[in-house]
């Protein structure tokens, strides 16, 4: 068990801040919140936090892993007046030019950077230009079900 000692809990929901409390974690669950745990529990090791927050892990709720690799590109494409024409003139062809190997450095690329600021969970979307059914039965050239 490591308790840490003297921290500002912050609890998303409900939301509620707590300062100079200690945290007990036990096999990467929290325990138990709450005033001077190193006295409830005598055996565990603790480390001081001298005030730090301490708070839930950030989720990325829209992220595309496999356009990772795009960040800063200058596609020479006409304007385009509405998200249908974004997609033909530019996601779609970016799509089709994905193979095995620029999947894995683009979600690789993602995954450290998600790693460089802290973020515990991405809800993970594909880009989806044929029907589901294709793509559930791993007949898509695009089909991610190595990921």
């Amino acid at each position: 068990m490591l308790i840490l000692k003297n921290v500002t809990a912050v609890q998303l929901h409900p939301a509620k801040v707590q300062e100079g409390v200690d945290i007990a974690i036990e096999n990467d669950v929290i325990v138990a919140i709450g005033d001077a745990l190193t006295q409830r529990y005598p055996d565990a090791s603790y480390k001081e936090m001298h005030g730090r927050i301490v708070m839930p892990g950030i989720v990325c709720s829209h992220n595309h892993f496999y356009s990772g690799l795009s960040r800063g590109i200058m596609a020479n494409i006409a304007p385009c007046p509405d998200f249908i024409s974004t997609l033909k003139n530019l996601w779609w062809r970016l799509d089709r030019a994905l193979d095995e190997e620029s999947l894995y450095y683009s979600g690789l690329i993602c995954s450290l950077r998600h790693a460089e600021k802290r973020l515990r969970a991405d809800v993970h979307r594909l880009s989806i230009t044929m029907p589901l059914r294709r793509i559930s039965t791993g007949r898509s050239p695009h089909c991610a079900t190595h990921f």
